[in-house]
Parts: structure tokens; C-alpha cells; sequence
């Protein structure tokens, strides 16, 4: 038993002391706002581990992509669930560390946002490679663009009715001048809950870091560094 107990402790040590030998590099969605929150929960749940990590920014359907394919990157910053159904090799570790609100967006219409249906009447336009708001409006033919910037400037000029993003992104950009007959529709039209993604070949990791992110959950520090941000933007927290 002894003998036992002394090869799993030499296996843990092992393990920690690979990771701490070199930077693990997560992808993430460029110009996100949500990333600006998590890549500060995920920089302190690393440095607990003592392990290193950097982030870089990619195009969002790009990162998905080279975040599965495992040959440069480690995982991904963060996503919704149920990412891994397409993506196989990227595993969720089940610790939520934000809750994405996906919102409308609305020039000139307006009308009660129920479900994912009531959108159906509308133009619609989506920034690429943001899975929620490409999933919930595929089959009413969105515009599907590469930035939030050309899309709040296509829906400004009316292009099309509305935009779906998530509330942070939203309100980000309506506090710039030329945004300001945009409108946010309440309620949200859905919310969803975001975990940060491994790949498979750090699936040995995976305990480790999610033991690390409940226990920042539980002192309430992921819910801090969001209100925090939430803060500066002049959002109210929820």
C-alpha cells in the first residue's frame, strides 16, 4: 500500500513539474469583450497551479478550429457547452466561469423577443464563427460577417433589422456615439453557460485545474472579476 501511495505522489509531482517547464497557449475569440473577464479567472487558476499560460486572439471560427486540431495550442479560453459534440478533441472542464447572454439587437423594429422563432420575420446578421448565435439562426438565413464592428455598422445603415450578441458585446459598442439609435431588446433571448475548454493531450490536467476553478468559485472570486469588469463598462451585473 505504501509502495502504492508513494508511485501515485511521484506521478502527481511529475506531472505538475511538465507543465511548469512550459507555457500552455489557449485560443480565443478576438476583440471579445467576455475574454477580457475570463482570461483574468483563467491567468489566477493557472498561477495557483504554477504553470504558465498565454492567450491569443484568432478569428472565432479559426480558433475553434486550431484549438481541436491540438498542434499549436492547448484548449481554448472559453466556450458554451456542448462544444465537444463537434469539436472532439476539446473537453470542457465543468467549472462555469461566465454565463453568456445572448441578446437582440434592433435599429428600427421592434417586438417581443419569446424564442429563437420570433426572429424568424427579420434580417438577421451574426458574427462568424460565434457558435450560439449561428446555431439559433441558421436556418432563418443570417448575414454572417467577420466583426462585430461591420456588423453594428451594416445594422446602422440598415443592412438588415438586428444583430444577435451576446449582452456585453452589445452594450459595449451602443456606448459609442455613432451606435446611439441602436437598442437592446429585452429579455435575453437565451443564456448560456461558458467553460473553459482542454484539449485532449492535457486530459491529465483536467482535475487539477477544475478543483482549482470550483475553489475560485466558491471564495466568490470569478463572480468578483466579473462585476468588477462589468463596472468599467457601466453594465449592471446579473
Amino acid at each position: 500500500m505504501r509502495i502504492r501511495i508513494l508511485f501515485l505522489l511521484i506521478l502527481v509531482i511529475t506531472s505538475c513539474s511538465l507543465y511548469a517547464s512550459k507555457t500552455l497557449k489557449f485560443t480565443y475569440v478576438q476583440h471579445s469583450k467576455i475574454a477580457e473577464i475570463t482570461k483574468q479567472i483563467l491567468s489566477e487558476a493557472y498561477k495557483r497551479l504554477d504553470i504558465k499560460v498565454s492567450f491569443e486572439p484568432l478569428p472565432a471560427k479559426r480558433a475553434l478550429y486550431v484549438a481541436n486540431d491540438g498542434l499549436e495550442y492547448d484548449g481554448e479560453l472559453h466556450r458554451i457547452a456542448g462544444i465537444e459534440k463537434r469539436f472532439s478533441n476539446l473537453l470542457a472542464v465543468p467549472v462555469v466561469i461566465y454565463s453568456l447572454e445572448g441578446m437582440v439587437i434592433s435599429n428600427k423594429v421592434q417586438f417581443d423577443v419569446e424564442n429563437w422563432e420570433s426572429l424568424r420575420p427579420y434580417k438577421i446578421g451574426v458574427r462568424r464563427g460565434i457558435v450560439f448565435a449561428f446555431e439559433g439562426t441558421k436556418e432563418m438565413n443570417p448575414l454572417i460577417l467577420n466583426s462585430n464592428e461591420h456588423l453594428f455598422k451594416m445594422l446602422n445603415s440598415s443592412r438588415f433589422d438586428i444583430v444577435v450578441a451576446s449582452r456585453i458585446t452589445a452594450v459595449s459598442h451602443l456606448k459609442k456615439k455613432e451606435n446611439h439609435k441602436l437598442q437592446v431588446i429585452e429579455p435575453p433571448i437565451e443564456v448560456y453557460k461558458l467553460y473553459h475548454y482542454l484539449h485532449k493531450k492535457n486530459i491529465k490536467l483536467l482535475p487539477k485545474i477544475k478543483k482549482v476553478l470550483q475553489d475560485m468559485s466558491d471564495e466568490g472570486l470569478i463572480e468578483k472579476y466579473k462585476d468588477d469588469f462589468l463596472k468599467v463598462l457601466s453594465i449592471p451585473a446579473t
